[in-house]
Parts: structure tokens; C-alpha cells; sequence
């Protein structure tokens, strides 16, 4: 069952960024270590960090290949934008993030591209 602040968080968003929203919340996401998982990828590790899962949590928070777009990120949030919890779950943060998420280019493949928030607002 979803909960309430998750049911109005989505009214705000497209059902693209509701979608992406939800596969990063549950982890399946079309990154190495989900996709690992189900056996579409032959590792787990970070196509630019060998050793290191490909997580939500690496891919958004830790991988060296995003520290401008993590940056961008960072400036608008400041220190909130260390936690994963917050980046999923707060109305202010989330179209921040489906932004970074866009310009990484990191899901191109599965989600072609994402509009930017600000681009589906005008």
C-alpha cells in the first residue's frame, strides 16, 4: 500500500517521473547491480568504478563519473542532498533529482529522455 505523502508527492509529477521515482525507491532500476540480478548484466560493479556496486545509493551519492551533476545538485540542496531518503521522498527534492538523473545520461537507454522538471512546467 502506498502511503499518503507518496500518493500526493506523485500528483505533482508525469507518470515518466512517477515511474522513475518508484524504480529508484525500489531499486529496480535498470543500473548493474539490479540488473546483475536478473541476469541482464554480467556484474554488479559500476561501469566507471570496478569493485563498487552500481546502486540508486552509488549512482546518485558516491560514483566520481557524476560530480558535476551531483554539484548542481548539492548548490540547490546543500547538505540534504547527502541523503537518499530525503532525495526520494521530499516534494522538493525529488524534481532535483529526476534532473539529475536526466543529465547524467546514465538511463538513457531504458527511460530514452527524461524531460526535465522545469521543461514539462511551461
Amino acid at each position: 500500500m502506498l502511503s499518503g505523502s507518496f500518493t500526493k508527492l506523485s500528483l505533482t509529477l508525469t507518470r515518466r517521473h512517477t515511474s522513475l521515482l518508484v524504480w529508484m525507491r525500489t531499486k529496480h532500476i535498470a543500473l548493474n547491480e539490479h540488473l546483475h540480478r536478473i541476469k541482464k548484466s554480467d556484474t554488479p560493479d559500476c561501469p566507471h568504478c570496478p569493485g563498487s556496486k552500481e546502486s540508486v545509493a552509488h549512482f546518485v551519492l558516491v560514483c566520481p563519473q557524476y560530480v558535476r551533476e551531483r554539484f548542481i545538485l548539492a548548490r540547490s540542496l546543500r547538505r540534504q542532498a547527502r541523503y537518499l531518503p530525503y532525495l526520494l521522498s521530499d516534494s522538493k527534492a525529488v524534481p532535483l533529482l529526476i534532473n539529475y538523473v536526466n543529465s547524467t545520461g546514465r538511463l538513457k537507454t531504458t527511460f530514452s529522455e527524461v524531460p526535465n522538471t522545469r521543461e514539462q512546467n511551461q
